[in-house]
């Protein structure tokens, strides 16, 4: 009973943990978003592509820009020639709808999550790779288990005095 408890514990709090990382990974990414978007629509000195290279870096992300056709003006990992047509991806049909697009999918077996960001005459977007919650959880998932053990062996400990006891009694 003790063991079934903690692994239903151990694997509660590691989803409410990943689910607290996660919304903070999307909230501090759909910020950088806005900046990003901000600066493209604001800063007209700059060349795109080293206003997206600059960014992208600034939110530790891959910073991507597209017109209203969804074809890549600017990308600060892939080179634009390399690029399908971005628009047709969720995020980006979202943005240039005129609200934030959100969507998570796996690149190169990892998830990424995506955040796009309406802006004239297009949509930026950064994608940041979630693996950092893998990293973060790892050792809280080691305390727990560990923690586990320990509650079982003391568990059984306890049965075992408590079973002995009653045992001499009725001897």
């Amino acid at each position: 009973m003790i063991a079934a408890t903690a692994i239903s514990m151990g694997y509660t709090t590691d989803r409410y943990w990943r689910s607290v990382l996660r919304a903070e990974i999307e909230r501090s990414l759909a910020q950088k978003a806005q900046l990003f978007a901000s600066r493209v629509n604001t800063d007209h000195a700059s060349k795109i592509e080293d206003v997206t290279a600059q960014e992208g870096q600034h939110a530790g992300a891959r910073a991507t820009v597209i017109d209203v056709n969804g074809k890549v003006i600017a990308d600060s990992e892939v080179p634009v020639a390399a690029l399908e047509n971005e628009g047709q991806r969720p995020e980006f049909r979202t943005s240039l709808g005129g609200e934030t697009g959100i969507d998570t999918r796996r690149r190169n077996g990892v998830p990424v999550l995506y955040v796009a960001v309406p802006v004239s005459g297009g949509a930026v977007r950064l994608a940041y790779p979630l693996a950092d919650i893998e990293i973060a959880v790892a050792p809280a998932r080691q305390v727990l288990l560990l923690g586990s053990i320990v509650a079982v062996l003391a568990a059984l400990a306890i049965s075992a005095l408590a079973a002995q006891t009653v045992a001499r009694r009725h001897e």
